[in-house]
């Protein structure tokens, strides 16, 4: 067991500290933070959540995700791929997730932090959106809430359909 610690990005519905606990992902603190010139969107279909689910995409000036960084144990790190469906294959991520470093901003300034988006190649799922179950919707607004993210990013996320 090691004793460094891992800073995860959580944007869809891991930002639910019920849902993270419930999973078995502890965490030692927690901070709002921005992606800017990513966008949102549900380009895979999860059959748990019955409906289209979170992921991230590069996208034009001004658009953004706001979530919040983890600061997690990196043994659980292996819980969360589990619960991403995150699967390495002969050292190929081939499962539904895979894990991505990317630059946040946060109070302190910027942090390269751990997140993981669909495993599908940015160009190929730029076309693909599948609806969000309300439930799932449900979920990430309330993370948002618990976390008090930006009210206009809240406001954002109550606007898209759902199923």
């Amino acid at each position: 067991m090691t004793e460094e610690n891992i800073l995860y990005f959580a944007y869809g519905s891991n930002l639910s500290k019920e849902q993270m606990c419930e999973r078995g992902v502890y965490f030692i603190d927690c901070e709002k933070a921005e992606l800017p010139s990513w966008r949102l969107a549900f380009t895979i279909y999860s059959d748990m959540w019955c409906g289209g689910v979170a992921d991230i995409l590069p996208s034009e000036k001004g658009e953004r995700v706001v979530g919040v960084v983890y600061n997690i144990p990196s043994d659980d790190v292996r819980t969360l791929d589990k619960y991403e469906g995150r699967v390495v294959e002969e050292g190929v991520e081939t499962g539904m997730y895979r894990r991505q470093h990317l630059p946040v901003r946060m109070d302190d300034g910027w942090r390269t932090v751990l997140t993981y988006l669909v495993n599908i190649a940015h160009d190929k799922k730029r076309d693909l959106h599948f609806k969000p179950s309300s439930e799932y919707m449900n979920t990430i607004i309330k993370g948002a809430n618990e976390h008090e993210l930006d009210p206009e990013y809240i406001d954002y996320l109550n606007t898209i359909s759902t199923e």
